[in-house]
């Protein structure tokens, strides 16, 4: 889970690439939206009864996470998309080895 003072991070890096993409390329302004706008996605299965390195569940051998199945909270905004397919990527390469 987050800590206050990650999400505060979080949301202070974000608010930055936000700045950073108000910008001009080819002619064209490329804007983004506000951090305000962001969705924060909770619960899952707790983390701490998944091995990090298999994403293999502690619990049921045999059984892997990954994605948003997992109690990882993050802003959205691509964020998500890179937990998903590194977990998923681990969790298939693992599983397949089974």
């Amino acid at each position: 889970l987050m800590s206050t003072p990650s999400r505060a991070a979080a949301a202070t890096a974000a608010t930055m690439v936000v700045g950073v993409a108000s910008t001009t390329a080819h002619g064209q302004e490329i804007t983004g939206r506000p951090v305000e706008e962001a969705i924060v996605t909770a619960g899952g299965v707790n983390v701490g009864e998944v091995q990090p390195a298999t994403m293999e569940s502690k619990l049921v051998r045999g059984l892997y996470f990954a994605g948003e199945i997992l109690d990882v909270d993050a802003y959205t905004g691509g964020f998500n998309l890179q937990i998903a397919w590194a977990t998923g990527r681990q969790a298939g390469l693992c599983a397949a080895r089974e």
